[in-house]
């Protein structure tokens, strides 16, 4: 599975070395051969062999006093070296079970973040291929515009990196490195949340500019509406008021033409006589 933005997981390099391997060098070739397995790195497994016969050993040797090993010291030799092939096979499982069993804590926490699992193999004095390394990709990008997203990713990254027993230092530097994201996602979410505060406050005090003006602009339509009403009811008290002194002249006048007594008119007189 491609993974991007990947790093590797891997297992820590074995604690173990054989006396094969913790011996000094030979210059003349002599002694067993050392075969180191594992990937580039080495595992620390030296595999034993068999003594190669070097050019001096001749059977003008043997015939000049030196005496070939008698039947007991050579069953003995077979005996250790076989006890030495044990040994490394011992060692090897035990490798192989650590890896595997490194790499899978990595990838069980990691889920879909972390790829399959790969393996270097060496082959055991019994024929058998066994793990002495692995590594396991996981994804380290940031979720693009998801502070949120990103930390909770970043957060399964840094257990699956310290998801083994003994972390590696590779596993230990992926989890400083997932911690460090995880700071910057929280402080991007410190951050969106202060912006969605402030924009928040700045939508209440619009709402909150928006009703005042409402308010102002209805006080202002009901006191025109109050002052109209008054204006009408004075010019209809003045209205009936004015009717009310034409009645009261026409009724002034009236009572005046009843009052007063009726004078001849001229030429009435001059008729009558006449």
């Amino acid at each position: 599975m491609q993974i991007a933005s990947g790093v590797l997981f891997t297992a820590p390099e074995p604690a173990f070395s054989s006396r094969a391997e913790r011996s000094p060098p030979n210059e003349s070739n002599e002694g067993s051969a050392q075969v180191v397995a594992g990937s580039s790195t080495g595992t620390g497994i030296a595999l034993p062999q068999s003594k190669a016969p070097s050019p001096g050993e001749t059977q003008e040797g043997v015939a000049a006093g030196e005496r070939a090993p008698s039947p007991v010291a050579q069953s003995d030799a077979d005996v250790r070296q076989q006890q030495n092939e044990a040994d490394v096979i011992r060692q090897l499982q035990s490798r192989d079970i650590e890896v595997r069993n490194h790499e899978r804590a990595h990838q069980a926490i990691g889920g879909q973040l972390a790829s399959a699992p790969t393996y270097s193999f060496t082959k055991g004095p019994d024929g058998q291929r066994y793990a002495v390394s692995g590594e396991v990709s996981i994804d380290v990008s940031d979720v693009p515009g998801d502070p949120s997203a990103t930390y909770e990713k970043m957060a399964r990254v840094r257990r699956a990196a310290l998801a083994p027993a003994e972390p590696s230092a590779q596993d230990r530097q992926v989890a400083v490195m997932a911690a460090q994201k995880m700071a910057e996602a929280q402080a991007d979410i410190a951050q969106q949340q202060r912006e969605a505060l402030s924009s928040e406050a700045e939508l209440r005090d619009q709402k909150r500019d928006d009703m005042r003006a409402e308010i102002e602009s209805a006080r202002e339509a009901q006191s025109g509406s109050e002052s109209d009403e008054e204006d009408a009811g004075f010019v209809s008290v003045a209205e009936r008021f004015a009717e009310y002194n034409a009645r009261l002249r026409q009724i002034n006048e009236t009572l005046l033409r009843i009052s007063s007594p009726s004078l001849p008119t001229s030429g009435t007189l001059f008729d009558e006589e006449a």
